[in-house]
């Protein structure tokens, strides 16, 4: 699934809230560690509604897997945060390199970023670069969500 064009004018990596950054590195972790026991990727979203984290898997062609993870991350209630991960590439000035690659939003936010963690497949199995980097901007699915506090007040007595 690797036919998505994620492109940003923007220079530099920017601050990402801490709640989005710790929900892209869970789902890169994970679609890793199913890399390191010999299974594939399925494209899968993760949502933050409340402490909850909540997975879904999207299968088909690479607009069909987009569309269906924009509709579920669009139609969720309450959703704080998303990540959709997905095994992909990422163009370079050394040409195409394989990466897992997770999108991300917070609700309310205008925009998304993607991260990714760059691996090359040789002889000995899949060797994952060290560190998570900053690709671009990305669209944010919950662009249009009222933000959700992550504090639950009681009520006044």
């Amino acid at each position: 699934m690797a036919d998505r064009n994620v492109e940003s004018d923007t220079i530099g990596v920017p601050q990402l809230d801490e709640t989005l950054e710790v929900l892209l590195l869970q789902t890169i972790e994970e679609a890793q560690q199913r890399m390191d026991d010999g299974e594939d990727v399925v494209p899968f979203t993760a949502l933050l509604i409340g402490e909850s984290v909540f997975e879904e898997t999207h299968t088909g062609t690479t607009d069909e897997c987009f569309e269906s993870a924009q509709n579920t991350i669009e139609g969720a209630e309450g959703a704080r945060a998303y990540a959709f991960c997905y095994d992909g590439y990422v163009e370079t000035d050394d040409g195409d390199k394989d990466a897992i690659i997770a999108e991300g939003g917070m609700a309310g936010d205008a925009a998304g970023v993607a991260v990714g963690l760059l691996y090359t497949e040789g002889e000995n199995g899949i060797e994952f670069e060290e560190e998570v980097c900053y690709i671009a901007e990305a669209p944010n699915f919950l662009a249009g969500k009222e933000p959700v506090s992550d504090i639950i007040e009681d009520d006044e007595e």
